[in-house]
């Protein structure tokens, strides 16, 4: 079994004692993994050993999550559309304005020079 199954496993607690220590006695990674995760467990038991679960929660949660839409960007994408149409046209139009002129780089002769010649049919050399 793969480290990430186990590690998920071990997250989830939905795994037998049999297949965790077989992959445990092999991979140091997933050792410190199980420490850290049993550390974090009886912390959590130590600090809240007084709180007294509500016995319908999980599923009030659950109906309330299945009732709700899932957008992955919200209102954050409409918020800032506006800024990013204005930023486009910007940069359009300032790409626009630094195209070179394409008459003047096909029209124009060649000197002896063709840095110079490039420099001249763009504008840079006058």
């Amino acid at each position: 079994m793969s480290c990430d199954a186990i590690r998920g496993r071990l997250t989830s607690g939905s795994c037998t004692a049999r297949e965790v220590s077989e992959h445990l006695d092999g991979c140091d990674a997933c050792t410190r993994y199980a420490a850290r995760i049993g550390i974090a467990r009886q912390l959590f038991r130590e600090h809240h050993a007084h709180v007294e679960p509500d016995a319908n929660f999980a599923g009030r949660v659950s109906a309330r999550l299945q009732g709700q839409p899932v957008s992955a960007l919200g209102w954050a994408a409409v918020r800032v559309l506006p800024a990013t149409c204005a930023l486009l046209l910007i940069l359009a139009w300032l790409s626009w304005q630094a195209t070179p002129d394409p008459a003047a780089s096909f029209l124009a002769s060649p000197t002896e020079d063709p840095l110079g010649w490039v420099l001249d049919s763009t504008g840079f050399g006058s």
